[in-house]
């Protein structure tokens, strides 16, 4: 009863002027489509939230293993509370935290885990370990993927973390994809000339 409120409500926004029935139902029906795929968003990000994601969060050896298995992909951010880079890379993962709900991103400090900072093999720091069902996929090892230097942004370890394997790109200049314009200025080409 309350989607078909729903979905009432939003009659107004459509136009159904001039549609015969079957036009007009198949618009109801794409509208539903939508405000299910919606409501389905919604909730996934909902649980995700309740599970940890949307957040940059600190945990210790023994929360380690039930983390990263808990959730499908994960971010650990082996650090140290004295080195400027780490405190670089949280700056970064907080802000990427909030925008990409699908993956849990975590830190844990490598003087409180020696057993994790063996078994992972971490020799320099900052480390981030991606994992995949709880199983580590992939790596960043310092700065030198992020461009070798500190004033990286926030895009460019995203970028790097999709590659990964552990976000989904959510547009195209996540994806890495950039317009470049075919010709110059009055060349007689239009934006539809153009690629990604």
């Amino acid at each position: 009863m309350q989607e078909e409120k729903e979905v009432s409500d939003h009659d107004s926004d459509l136009d159904l002027d001039g549609l015969d029935e079957e036009e007009e139902s198949i618009m109801r029906q794409m509208l539903e489509a939508r405000i299910a795929a919606s409501k389905a968003k919604k909730n996934a990000d909902q649980e995700m939230k309740i599970l940890g994601h949307g957040e940059y969060t600190e945990i210790n050896e023994q929360e380690f293993l039930p983390t990263v298995t808990k959730t499908q992909y994960c971010a650990l951010h082996f650090y140290h509370k004295d080195f400027e880079r780490c405190k670089i890379i949280d700056m970064h993962l907080s802000k990427i935290a909030r925008e990409h709900l699908e993956c849990r991103f975590i830190k844990m400090d490598a003087e409180k885990a020696p057993f994790f900072v063996t078994k992972l093999q971490v020799q320099v720091l900052p480390t981030v370990i991606m994992f995949d069902n709880g199983v580590a996929v992939d790596r960043i090892v310092g700065f030198e993927e992020l461009g070798g230097e500190d004033d990286f942004n926030s895009l460019t370890l995203t970028r790097r973390l999709i590659r990964g394997g552990v976000l989904s790109a959510k547009n195209k200049k996540e994806k890495g994809q950039i317009k470049i314009n075919k010709g110059g200025r009055g060349m007689g080409r239009n934006d539809s000339d153009s690629d990604y």
